[in-house]
């Protein structure tokens, strides 16, 4: 049986750690078994006990990035663990630059097969000093790994640069649990007691820079001025949450925004939804943004730093950051309100989680041809 380790940097609720879970769930235990490393960041997550409930062996180790000095500690973890857990065929890094040691200590034990995949196109931080030293770190990434994934052709050219050969791996999801159900949508709309008059605008998404919820509400605030019947629904936890309730405050139209926290019923909530609205500063890929689709609705993103590859259908469209909130509003208020079923569009554009996770595992095996 083939052996593959997983690393994550740490399970906080995120489009990573929902592509792993999704992997997880669906790949096939009689070819292949699938652990998982994570770094100890202080802080116990709701989809570490998830995962364990699928019978995942999770890795909790030290090794938390805190300053440069840190990676002598990683180092040191690092050594130790593989030391102890060296017959692993596949090392896949479910993250950036920062955290090239797992690869490098994986090459030093003799592990074959080592991915490095990029699921962005920036650092999460707007540290300069960070960003600097991610860049400088990009060459030992690309070093130390032997096959460079991507979930798009700019994610892939944000870490890799101009190499050659980059496998797109589309971010896939569970199709038939997205899948738009009236029933599921009236049951969801009643219990979240939006009215049959109600326009609800969605997002899902942590509450950080990257997702841009101020410049949301500020979109949202002049749908509100127009119609008063417009909704927003808010899905996430992050640190930027008490900044956005207090913009949200100051406007005064609490009234109309509905905050859920955490949820792992996102497919039931996207049933109550009119249009989702996605304004994010950058992706890489936007695995919400398929989901969205996948349950018929019409969405607006941003546009260049949002990936094209997200487009599946007809009833999507991509907007400037540039432009301002009352020109998105107009967007929004000119799309057509109606769910669509994208069936055909889904399967042609490879983002159902059975055929990726087939595909991925076809890739590992192939660590039996290497030496």
């Amino acid at each position: 049986m083939t052996k593959v380790l997983y690393f994550v940097d740490r399970l906080r609720h995120g489009g990573i750690q929902q592509l792993i879970l999704e992997i997880l769930k669906h790949y096939d235990r009689e070819k292949m078994q699938i652990d998982l490393l994570i770094f100890n960041d202080g802080e116990t997550y709701p989809l570490e006990e998830e995962i364990r409930k699928l019978g995942i062996n999770i890795y909790k180790i030290d090794g938390w990035i805190k300053s440069p000095f840190s990676y002598i500690k990683q180092k040191k973890v690092l050594d130790k663990f593989y030391n102890e857990h060296h017959d692993y065929k596949v090392v896949h890094l479910h993250s950036s630059s920062k955290n090239f040691l797992v690869l490098k200590e994986a090459k030093k034990y003799g592990i074959p097969m080592r991915i490095a995949h990029s699921h962005n196109i920036g650092f999460q931080t707007k540290n300069k000093a960070k960003i600097l030293i991610g860049n400088m770190l990009k060459n030992e990434l690309i070093k130390n790994a032997t096959d460079y994934f991507a979930c798009s052709s700019l994610a892939g050219e944000w870490l890799f640069g101009k190499k050659k050969d980059i496998k797109i791996i589309h971010n896939a999801i569970d199709y038939e649990r997205f899948k738009f159900n009236n029933d599921i949508r009236i049951e969801t709309r009643k219990k979240l007691k939006f009215s049959d008059e109600d326009i609800v605008i969605g997002h899902v998404g942590r509450f950080t820079n990257q997702k841009n919820h101020i410049f949301l509400i500020d979109i949202f605030y002049e749908l509100y001025l127009k119609n008063k019947n417009y909704k927003l629904l808010l899905v996430g936890i992050g640190e930027k949450e008490n900044e956005i309730k207090n913009k949200i405050e100051t406007l005064g139209i609490q009234e109309n925004v509905l905050f859920i926290g955490f949820s792992d019923e996102v497919n039931k909530i996207m049933q109550a939804m009119d249009i989702f609205v996605f304004p994010s500063l950058y992706e890489g890929l936007g695995l919400v943004l398929i989901e969205a689709q996948a349950s018929g609705l019409p969405c607006i993103t941003s546009k260049y730093v949002v990936p094209n590859e997200v487009k599946i259908n007809e009833n999507f469209k991509f907007i400037e950051l540039n432009n301002n909130p009352k020109e998105w509003a107009n967007e929004i208020m000119n799309i057509p309100i109606k769910r669509k079923s994208i069936d055909n569009e889904i399967i042609e554009a490879g983002y159902l989680i059975d055929d990726m996770v087939k595909n991925l595992q076809e890739y590992y095996l192939k660590q039996k041809e290497r030496k």
